[in-house]
């Protein structure tokens, strides 16, 4: 069903695999935040990343399957869309509850363009569903917004969780 994709579902299954371990790297980095601090911080930003990662190595996993047929993808697609759109909706959710204490970009990248994406992959999933003919780049287009937005979101997470210096003339005044 994927003939001539193969080689982007390796890179991409093989990117979020990379990305799924540097989120254990930046999760090592935290030990001198507080236990209260770290598990807000995985359930509103951690988390996502995590997921989001996840959802496009099985995607890619289904894709590489030899045998399955466009209503299997289908489903695996609309389950991974479904899932991740209730995971979006609560992240923008938790962080708008935080309103203050987070930066105004949170809400957009962990929640807002998550939402639209999983909305995208649930189009993308019915597109294989009716087997229309642009369903194959539907799907390789979300899944690399995933992938660039994993790493926008590991970068902004490593820039938080990397150690500052409480004299902000240390490293120079901006």
């Amino acid at each position: 069903m994927f003939e001539g994709w193969s080689e982007f579902y390796l890179m991409a299954g093989g990117a979020a695999a990379v990305l799924i371990g540097l989120i254990f790297v930046v999760i090592s980095l935290m030990q001198d935040r507080s236990r209260s601090s770290v598990l807000a911080g995985s359930r509103l930003y951690m988390g996502p990343i995590v997921l989001g990662v996840s959802f496009v190595l099985a995607l890619s996993a289904a894709a590489l399957t030899p045998s399955i047929d466009p209503d299997e993808f289908a489903a695996i697609a609309g389950l991974v869309a479904l899932w991740g759109l209730v995971r979006a909706l609560m992240s923008v959710v938790g962080i708008a509850r935080l309103k203050d204490d987070v930066h105004w970009t949170d809400v957009w990248f962990y929640g807002v363009i998550p939402v639209l994406l999983y909305l995208a992959l649930g189009v993308v999933a019915l597109a294989f569903w009716d087997e229309w003919p642009w369903a194959h780049d539907g799907l390789a287009a979300v899944v690399t917004a995933l992938l660039l937005l994993a790493i926008r979101n590991e970068w902004d997470l490593i820039t938080w969780i990397a150690p500052r210096s409480d004299n902000p003339n240390e490293f120079g005044a901006r």
